[in-house]
């Protein structure tokens, strides 16, 4: 059996599409033949209680370290001894554990894969001095890195501008639960977002295009979904408020896996004016939950979702037409198209990935 160990920032209790991604990875990979265990920082975000050293989840071992918490880089000493027991290295993100994990493969002599989550352009903040450490330092870094896997055709067209070899392998979804559920049980104008409440997401843009809506006489609900480790969630709260949607929006916080799945069953929209995303783990769900799309035209989602009529991609950060296609939307029940385009979310299915992430795992293996 091939030991493969997962190193990321941040994971379990800490939840978000990446976390979600690593623990169905490691949980599912038992079942191909792969033993999987995770190494991460030992502080969620937005905590600063210590967790536990050693822990299992759902299975799945884990090992926290200490971190210096710098705002844009967390420098940490990754354990030697860990990296050298394992056969590969499966680095999720760019950041500080892939630079020591690149720095010391000639120690450690792993093979390294490494998962693109994104990269580090989520949002325009030190865009100077993201860009000279992606094309100078991980530039350098990816040389001893066996390959990169892109989770998107957005990652990928990144990617390939610092290294040669970049491959195409899309996130998957955990969608078989999802296309079961019935679609008798969706309210009119109940809208979900699911995700981190963060600047990123664009959820004053999302709050401003409801709020044209409204004013245009759009009868919803708009529940979102998800953690607030930030602290932005009053600010969101009050912005509701001015703009006169307060009774219209729902801040559930985090949620547990039940409780989401609820939120999909009911929810007849799923909303996102997210800027930037490295896959879209939410929105894939929701389509296999039967939700009627409407989401912010980023580079993530036009690959995704540029030519699926249940889909419908808005420029949020205009607000105006954007809350004119809202309230058009929301005027009409979804078209039968939504539900018959459920099942094209099979291919993200965790059944059909855990099988192409075994062929790799088996490819690089030492």
């Amino acid at each position: 059996m091939i030991s493969v160990l997962h190193i990321c920032t941040d994971f379990w209790p800490s939840t978000g599409g990446i976390e979600e991604f690593v623990l169905q990875l490691a949980k599912r990979s038992d079942s191909v033949g792969i033993k999987a265990s995770v190494l991460c920082f030992n502080r969620m975000r937005g905590h600063h209680e210590n967790l536990p050293v050693k822990e299992t989840i759902q299975g799945v071992p884990i090992t926290r370290i200490p971190f210096l918490n710098f705002k844009y880089y967390k420098p940490t000493l990754l354990p030697l001894k860990l990296l050298k027991e394992c056969n590969l290295l499966h680095v999720h993100g760019i950041g500080a554990p892939l630079d020591y994990v690149g720095m010391t493969k000639w120690l450690h002599k792993k093979p390294i894969i490494l998962s693109t989550h994104g990269g580090i352009f989520h949002t325009n903040s030190l865009l100077s001095i993201k860009r000279i450490y992606f094309h100078g330092i991980e530039s350098f870094i990816l040389n001893g890195v066996n390959v990169v896997v892109a989770c998107s055709e957005s990652d990928r067209a990144l990617f390939k501008q610092i290294s040669e070899r970049v491959i195409l392998l899309e996130n998957a979804a955990d969608v078989t639960v999802l296309l079961q559920l019935c679609m008798d049980a969706k309210e009119n104008g109940r809208c979900l977002y699911v995700g981190r409440l963060s600047e990123n997401k664009g959820i004053p843009a999302l709050l401003n295009a409801f709020a044209v809506a409204k004013n245009l006489g759009a009868q919803f609900s708009l529940r979102l979904a998800g953690p607030d480790e930030n602290g932005h969630g009053r600010k969101f709260g009050e912005l509701a408020h001015t703009l006169g949607i307060s009774e219209n929006v729902v801040f559930l916080g985090k949620v547990n896996q039940d409780e989401l799945l609820e939120e999909y069953h009911l929810a007849e929209n799923f909303v996102s004016a997210s800027n930037y995303e490295g896959f879209g783990i939410s929105a894939i769900e929701a389509k296999a939950a039967g939700c009627r799309l409407i989401l912010n035209s980023n580079d993530a989602f036009r690959s995704l979702f540029q030519h699926d009529p249940a889909a419908d991609l808005v420029d949020f950060s205009d607000f105006s037409t954007t809350g004119k296609k809202i309230s058009l939307a929301l005027s009409n029940r979804p078209n039968p198209v939504v539900i018959s385009k459920r099942n094209d979310a099979m291919r993200f299915s965790w059944e059909t990935k855990i099988m192409e992430w075994r062929d790799l795992y088996f490819k690089y293996h030492q």
